[in-house]
């Protein structure tokens, strides 16, 4: 019953946009570490893979599931786990870097930082959204009045 009532909300998506913020902050947090590194090669997840993979989750979720559709996942109860892969989580090297140093390395302390800063919001903002959603399923429960 309960995994019904989670897997009906929004609650597995924010869940996987958090966990996929942690994962990136702890890669762009070792590339930060290693500026100074020769020769390091900064690393990051694929933001794209991840926003498309997001956007066929929320179409899987908003249209009503058919015959076809594959049964959902006996542990979370989802069917949006197939979309988000384990390999979508490792990090990669980062392509996008354009200025390389005498040294070899390839780094920008802003555009480190900048990276950082953007995936604290959007980390927080699923968070922050996730706590409002247990909230209001925890007022439904106890019913009492918002």
């Amino acid at each position: 019953m309960m995994n019904g009532i989670f897997n009906s909300s929004t609650l597995p998506l924010l869940e996987k946009l958090a966990a996929f913020g942690e994962r990136r902050q702890e890669v762009l947090a070792g590339n930060l570490a290693n500026i100074d590194t020769p020769n390091y090669t900064p690393r990051d997840l694929s933001v794209e893979d991840f926003q498309q993979a997001m956007q066929a989750a929320i179409e899987r979720r908003s249209r009503p599931a058919s015959a076809g559709d594959a049964p959902p996942n006996p542990v979370t109860g989802s069917r949006i786990d197939d979309l988000f892969p384990a390999e979508m989580f490792h990090a990669r090297p980062d392509a996008t870097r354009n200025l390389t140093f005498q040294d070899g390395a390839n780094r920008s302390v802003e555009k480190e930082v900048m990276e950082l800063t953007k995936n604290s919001m959007m980390q927080r903002f699923a968070v922050e959204l996730m706590v409002a959603q247990m909230s209001m399923l925890q007022t439904a429960i106890s019913e009492r009045p918002l």
